[in-house]
């Protein structure tokens, strides 16, 4: 019940509850409206409070270019932004109906002469590419007070202090029952004494400072009863008793203009007072003035951070994009501002009547320069601040894109959009790309297991109430009205469908199968009441979350619908194998031979599975029959592949056939630069070495030096002058795509003493296009074709009949590898070794930065980001943190040495059947 409140006040609030004279500004609808945050009559107390600075455009000193955006170091200074006043009856925002985007009127009063700054702020297309609107603010020129005007304003602000003693300014909090806070406000006829202003003449205030010390110097003051005895002391306060000509002139000045329209910081201006100045320049450093609020706008945009969580997965991590946690803590859980509506996962319609919102962010680009800040106030709401450094000072006239800088912690959102710091150093792509997309969902899909696991059963009661009640029931409504399953219920012209909905629509049941195993716990713990109401209410609403609609709901999308249902399946499929199939879809791990064959491999699976219906064994039955033909189309294209480019003197092949066969077999190489330092120069010889177990190397860094090891001996059998020496050379180019080539060791039994990644090389297209380069037919048909079939087929199906315990003939080893042509021993020992990825082990690169990843932020403000890190301490001697076989390389065991004095893991793998063999990553943060 939004009107049940717990309201806190200070205990020197003078104010007399009940009493009639006051009463609470707040609104049950939208309590935010009515926060005050300290400004009185259009002026703010803080603000005021500050010494008024010089009017040389409210510019204090010469800043440095820098310094406006250099916000994280300013905090560290410990320097504070100091707000420019807002003159509110002279701000407005407008809806243009035609487009619902806001236009914002700004009044800006600044420095001791109360200076006037007009501004105007448009939402159109923003100047970054592809960033879709931005907020532009214009200058529209200044106003200054008329020389009779300034004088006297001069004049009489002198002659006053700034009093915040009076207790009924101090704030108050008012709590719901959901844990969210609000201020509290008390307004009243001369509540705070001197008509609520807290500019005091100096005469008034000296007379009010002897009047309370003398009440708390009285006896009464020690009684138990002060609280009450000094409050009706203050109150006989009689000010009309203080004859003070100032205060008289001032009072008489603010009578001759209606409430809501005074300017000034003693409230005896108009506009009729003021004048243009249109050559004054405006800049405001260190000095800011308020945008707007950024969130939170009502009250579910405040959450706790678990329930925030899930909601940004099941909306596929668009509410990240648009989120902040806040200082103040929700029912002692971390507290997140979401502006994005529950069930669309998009911005909601009251947050885009805010112009904050469509502030674009600075990236890592160097070319734009942040003119705002962002500040929380109270701990618990998000402001936007706008700060133009002296450099950039503005004119009449001029107009400037607002940027702001969300630091590090928005470095997972600029990732997933393709502009954060891998994706321009590592040239990783953003959620564009299959591979990597699907690492970054596999990582939240792990967070959320985590997350699960450790619930309670009162959070699980709330967490499942929160996202029946605002995602599932109105994404259900929203897809049965779009497409009923009987047509009878259709009325009306349907809503269209949106991808969205589907996505989370499927995410819901995914969730609710892992909370339903975590039920399953609470069953099995005697500690838990397993018949408790709480129980019986998440069990009931797990049920309905099944999404056993999802079969005939499939056969009435569109084609774009069904791919994207398709896909998400497949994401769910390929997660559930991610331990024996590492990096699917992953093209510098996987040739476009192998992305196509998984794709068709996982979406046969998923429309049989889970969206055809009809018995379990006929789907299938059908379901291994596509399987063993996507294997064996792809297993011809490889042959077909291997012997064109094998056979490059045979000019019965056009080019654009053979450049598809090249395309099909090749991998894309990391654009990246090899070092020197990677590029052992004691001699060639070693370069050879970097193929052998001592090494782990990027199979683009293979292919690169496999083709300077070729030219070297190419050099020594002809005898010319080498024109490269790796160890004066600073850097050598990688090649753009690569094939895996044939090895040969120089006999048996130099090669039982070799790693299996001895046997293969990755060579550059140009390496086979030249002919000096042959393609491994075998350990494309092991690794790209058998692996992925097999592991998946094995992994998501379970084969058996229905009420058999054995196999059947539907798909088996042995038909995979019959329908390949491949021998079945061959296949049996690849598949216990496990998938060889080009980068054999694999060594992991980690992303610049990502909130999940650092505990580091900002000194001040709100964080934009998930969740904090889980760090682990260093120890102060060496320890041993695992010794087992390794999940990723199944065959291979791993033991996990963690150093002295150091959070950095080193790794080493062995396997039985290599004997003498250990390889070694060292200086790996754990």
């Amino acid at each position: 019940n939004e009107d049940d409140m717990i309201f806190f006040r200070s205990d020197s609030s003078l104010a007399s509850w009940g009493d009639g004279e006051w009463m609470r500004s707040i609104s049950p609808e939208d309590p935010y409206d009515k926060e005050q945050n300290g400004n009185v009559n259009g002026f703010s107390m803080r603000d005021a409070a500050q010494s008024p600075p010089n009017d040389a455009s409210f510019g204090q000193g010469a800043p440095t270019q820098n310094e406006a955006g250099e916000e994280d170091e300013r905090d560290a200074q410990g320097e504070e932004d100091i707000e420019m006043n807002l003159v509110k009856h002279l701000c407005s925002t407008t809806i243009d109906p035609a487009t619902d985007l806001p236009t914002q009127k700004l009044t800006v009063m600044c420095s001791d002469s109360e200076t006037l700054y007009d501004f105007r702020v448009d939402i159109k297309q923003s100047s970054i590419e592809n960033s879709g609107n931005g907020a532009f603010l214009t200058y529209l020129g200044a106003r200054v007070l008329k020389a009779k005007s300034a004088t006297r304003s001069a004049r009489l602000i002198q002659e006053h202090f700034i009093e915040n003693a009076v207790g009924t300014q101090d704030p108050l909090v008012a709590e719901s029952l959901g844990g969210r806070r609000m201020n509290v406000t008390l307004t009243g006829d001369n509540l705070h004494y001197n008509n609520n202003s807290i500019y005091w003449s100096k005469k008034r205030s000296e007379k009010f400072i002897q009047f309370q010390s003398k009440v708390d110097s009285s006896p009464c003051s020690k009684s138990p009863s002060l609280g009450s005895s000094r409050r009706s002391s203050i109150e006989s306060f009689d000010e009309n008793e203080v004859n003070c000509k100032v205060h008289k002139e001032v009072e008489k000045l603010r009578k001759k203009i209606p409430d809501g329209n005074r300017i000034g910081f003693l409230g005896i201006n108009t506009e009729s007072d003021y004048r243009p100045d249109d050559n004054k320049l405006f800049w405001s450093y260190p000095n800011t003035f308020e945008l707007g609020r950024y969130g939170p706008h009502k009250p579910d945009d405040c959450k706790i951070n678990l329930h925030f969580d899930f909601k940004n997965f099941i909306q596929n991590y668009e509410p990240s994009e648009w989120s902040y946690e806040v200082p103040e803590p929700m029912l002692n859980h971390r507290q997140i501002i979401d502006i994005t509506d529950d069930t669309t996962g998009e911005v909601h319609s009251l947050a885009k009547k805010h112009t904050p919102i469509y502030v674009n962010e600075i990236g890592h680009n160097p070319k734009l320069h942040s003119n705002v800040l962002i500040r929380d106030k109270n701990d618990r709401s998000v402001y936007y601040y706008v700060c133009i450094d002296k450099e950039r000072a503005l004119k009449k006239g001029d107009t400037v894109e607002l940027f702001v800088d969300y630091g590090d912690h928005y470095e997972q959102v600029r990732e997933r959009k393709g502009y954060g710091r891998v994706n321009t150093s590592e040239h990783l792509g953003g959620d564009e790309e299959d591979g990597t997309r699907l690492k970054r969902n596999f990582h939240e899909r792990e967070e959320v297991e985590k997350d699960i696991s450790s619930l309670k059963v009162y959070e699980m009661f709330h967490l499942v109430e929160f996202l029946t009640d605002k995602i599932f029931d109105p994404i259900s409504k929203s897809i049965q009205s779009s497409i009923p399953e009987d047509d009878s219920l259709r009325t009306g012209q349907p809503t269209p469908l949106r991808w969205r909905d589907l996505i989370a629509r499927r995410r819901l049941h995914w969730v609710g199968e892992k909370l339903t195993g975590r039920v399953q716990a609470y069953l099995a713990d005697p500690i838990v009441d397993s018949s408790s109401e709480f129980i019986s209410s998440i069990r009931e609403s797990l049920r309905k979350w099944r999404f056993a609609s999802m079969p005939p709901l499939f056969n009435q999308l569109n084609p774009d619908l069904r791919n994207v249902l398709l896909g998400e399946l497949t994401e769910e499929l390929l997660y559930q194998a991610r331990s024996r199939l590492p990096s699917p879809l992953d093209e510098t791990v996987w040739s476009n031979i192998a992305t196509d064959l998984t794709r068709k491999t996982a979406q046969s699976m998923a429309q049989y599975l889970f969206c055809h219906a009809g018995p379990i064994d006929v789907r299938k039955q059908y379901l291994g029959e596509d399987l063993l033909k996507h294997a064996k189309k792809a297993a011809i294209a490889v042959r077909n592949g291997s012997n064109a480019i094998n056979n490059l003197n045979n000019n019965s092949i056009p080019e654009a056939a053979m450049d598809n066969h090249i395309n099909n077999l090749s991998f894309k190489s990391p654009q990246r630069n090899i070092k020197k330092k990677n590029l052992l120069d004691e001699s060639k010889e070693r370069m050879i070495s970097l193929y052998d177990a001592p090494n782990t190397i990027r199979f683009g860094t293979a292919a690169a030096m496999a083709d300077i090891q070729a030219y070297y001996d190419a050099v020594e059998l002809c005898g010319i002058e080498s024109y490269y020496i790796p160890g004066k050379t600073r850097r050598v180019s990688e090649c753009d795509r690569s094939i895996v080539s044939q090895y040969e060791p120089d006999s048996m039994n130099d090669s039982e003493k070799r790693s299996p990644q001895f046997y293969w090389m990755a060579r550059s297209i140009g390496a086979f296009k030249k002919g000096d380069a042959r393609v491994n037919e075998k350990w494309y048909l092991e690794n790209q074709v058998l692996a992925i079939v097999h592991i998946l087929a094995s992994t998501c199906v379970d084969w058996r009949r229905s009420g058999r315990e054995n196999g059947n003939g539907w798909y088996s080893l042995e038909k995979l590898c019959r329908e390949i042509n491949f021998d079945l021993n061959n296949a049996k020992r690849a598949l216990s070794r496990g998938v060889v990825k080009p980068t054999w082990p694999e060594s992991e690169i980690a992303p610049a930065y990502s909130p999940a990843l650092s505990d580091d932020g900002p000194t001040k403000g709100p964080r934009r980001g998930r969740r904090k890190a889980r760090r682990r301490k260093a120890a102060s001697s060496q320890r041993e943190l695992y010794n087992g076989l390794d999940a990723e390389f199944p065959g291979w065991i791993v033991k996990q040495i963690q150093r002295a004095n150091s959070l950095h893991v080193d790794r080493y793998w062995t396997h039985p059947e290599l004997i003498g063999l250990r390889i070694t990553v060292r200086s790996k943060v754990g």
